[in-house]
């Protein structure tokens, strides 16, 4: 059987760009709206709200970037990217939550895509994923991507090897933030987007 479509039209797509270091206490708030099944989901076991809180803050702005998928104007999706040291060829682990109110609309797969080009962009040549092997969402769109899944111990680690970037990633990547720029201002751009980026003053 087929859902009945919702009276209010369809879902209003999320608008996704990168997110600042300023931006690190929006990251912590979304990471503590994460419904008890998502957050162990996110952390593989279960954290407390301050152990949450430390790893939004945590500092290291050179090794760690996020993006954001903004609905409505709210911040309901997180991708993250940490660089991990050590000699060449450079890997990074890559880490998604999406809120459940915004689950099911493609988000999750869209802010892979995206950090794929991120993380391509900037010279990683491989990235990882730990999942928990119950974690269906996460498998699938790991399948989508054509990940290598291996299970360690209750967990899945999912591999990927990324090309070299060219100008066509480069330019999917500024696409995708200049898109966010258009569908800002469609409605407000000042909910989307941090004062800094459209000049606010703060004082």
């Amino acid at each position: 059987m087929n859902a009945a479509p919702s009276r209010n039209g369809p879902a209003p797509p999320a608008i996704i760009r990168r997110l600042w270091w300023s931006e690190r206490g929006m990251i912590a708030d979304h990471l503590l709206r994460l419904s008890p099944h998502d957050r162990y989901q996110r952390f593989g076991g279960h954290v407390s709200d301050a152990t949450v809180t430390a790893h939004a803050l945590r500092g290291d702005a050179f090794r760690r970037h996020f993006l954001g998928a903004f609905v409505d104007g709210a911040l309901r999706g997180v991708a993250e990217c940490a660089l991990l040291d050590g000699l060449p060829p450079r890997e990074a682990e890559l880490a998604f939550s999406v809120e459940r109110s915004s689950q099911g609309r493609g988000i999750g797969t869209e802010l892979f895509r995206r950090m794929l080009v991120f993380a391509r962009n900037r010279g990683v040549a491989r990235v990882f994923i730990l999942t928990l092997a119950g974690n269906r969402r996460m498998r699938h769109i790991a399948a989508k991507f054509h990940l290598a899944m291996e299970a360690q111990e209750g967990e899945l680690e999912g591999r990927l090897q990324l090309v070299a970037p060219d100008y066509l990633s480069v330019l999917s990547e500024a696409m995708g933030e200049g898109g966010a720029w258009v569908q800002a201002s469609v409605g407000s751009v000042r909910r989307v987007w941090p004062p800094s980026a459209h000049g606010e003053r703060r004082d």
